[in-house]
């Protein structure tokens, strides 16, 4: 007999899975942990932007000076070429020229003393501060607070003071080489301010560049007004300061004008810093004196905050004062000295950018709002 072959066994068939669709939880999972993910990649480009900003902070400010001093100039050529019916080339040549001559002016005739009463005052400030210490050891309140510690190395006798307002631009690439990026900088961009305005533009997408240079033109103007007002605001206040010392038989007037002019320009701290070293010497001379400086600088102070300032920041963005210092806190214990002398202008900028990208869009257009009133 011949034995029967087994069938061959059939390949098992897989029964095909059914495939859920999908549930609309899960798709809003989807949802939600994509945009986690671009919230987390968001963050960290962020971050990683922050930090590199904050590594070459010192070089950043002073390409931002310089972009301050091109709209300085810009804010003095194109009133002068409209008056005078002449290119914007020549207009800038007359302005630097005029300029020049202010400078070469002011050295002819008051260089020698500034630079006498600047050299006096390290000395001068060190006895004042010495001399102020010494009455404060009188007292028992005085003993107390100074116990067995010597300040006197906080105002050195020499002019030490000096190489350390120098030394901002230590950390970049010096003090001269500092002046002189800003001073090439902030003249490229008086001359052709369009070029690098299209070129910023360029780097917007199509489709946002109208908005962008609304925005842009914004920001310009804001900081040209600023800075005008800003300038004038230090040219009064420095005179008054040097006059009124002067007429108060106060030393080294013209030295501590300079300063007051120059510190004017970090607006509620400078002015702060800038009476200090005046009430030092006048305390030297006795406390009549320093109390009539504390006066005097009150009242510029007051004329500056009730009478000046509404006038010339009319055309300028108000900041509130708490926003100022808070900013000047924040950008001096971050990038040191430079930080508060361009704390307001770079807080003027945010508050432009805030008001124009992140308010503005979210407010309905007049018309809209409009139709929307009659139709209720």
């Amino acid at each position: 007999m011949i034995p029967r072959r087994a069938p061959s066994p059939q390949p098992r068939r897989r029964r095909a899975r059914a495939v859920a669709p999908p549930t609309p939880g899960s798709a809003a999972d989807a949802r939600r942990a994509d945009r986690s993910m671009v919230l987390v990649a968001v963050v960290v480009l962020l971050g990683s932007i922050g930090l590199l900003l904050w590594a070459i902070a010192d070089v950043v400010l002073l390409v931002f000076a310089g972009a301050l001093f091109a709209l300085f100039l810009r804010g003095l050529v194109e009133p002068v070429a409209r008056g005078a019916r002449v290119t914007d080339t020549t207009a800038l040549i007359l302005v630097l020229g005029a300029l020049g001559g202010l400078v070469v002016l002011g050295g002819v005739f008051l260089g020698g003393e500034t630079a006498t009463q600047l050299d006096e005052l390290g000395p001068r400030l060190h006895e004042a501060w010495t001399q102020m210490q010494r009455g404060m050891r009188e007292y028992q309140i005085g003993r107390a607070l100074l116990a067995e510690r010597d300040l006197t190395a906080l105002v050195p006798q020499n002019a030490e003071w000096v190489e350390r307002i120098g030394g901002l631009f230590s950390t970049t690439l010096g003090a001269i080489a500092g002046f002189f990026i800003v001073m090439f900088i902030g003249l490229y961009g008086a001359v052709s301010p369009q070029t690098y305005r299209d070129g910023l533009l360029y780097l917007v997408p199509r489709d946002s560049r109208e908005r962008a240079a609304e925005v842009m033109d914004e920001v310009v103007d804001t900081l040209r007004n600023w800075l005008l007002g800003t300038f004038i605001k230090m040219v009064v206040v420095g005179t008054a300061v040097t006059i009124g010392l002067w007429l108060l038989d106060i030393p080294l007037a013209l030295a501590l004008g300079l300063i007051a002019f120059a510190l004017e320009f970090a607006p509620y701290v400078g002015p702060v810093l800038a009476a200090l070293p005046a009430v030092l010497v006048a305390l030297a001379l006795g406390p009549q004196q320093a109390l009539s400086v504390v006066l005097l600088y009150l009242g510029v102070q007051a004329a500056e905050n009730y009478v000046l300032s509404p006038l010339v920041d009319l055309r300028s963005v108000k900041l509130p004062p708490a926003l100022t210092i808070a900013a000047q806190v924040l950008l001096g214990a971050l990038l040191g000295a430079l930080g508060v002398m361009f704390a307001t202008p770079l807080t003027a900028t945010g508050v432009v950018l805030v008001r124009m990208l992140y308010v503005e869009p979210d407010e309905p257009a007049p018309e809209a709002a409009a139709a929307a009133e009659d139709a209720k």
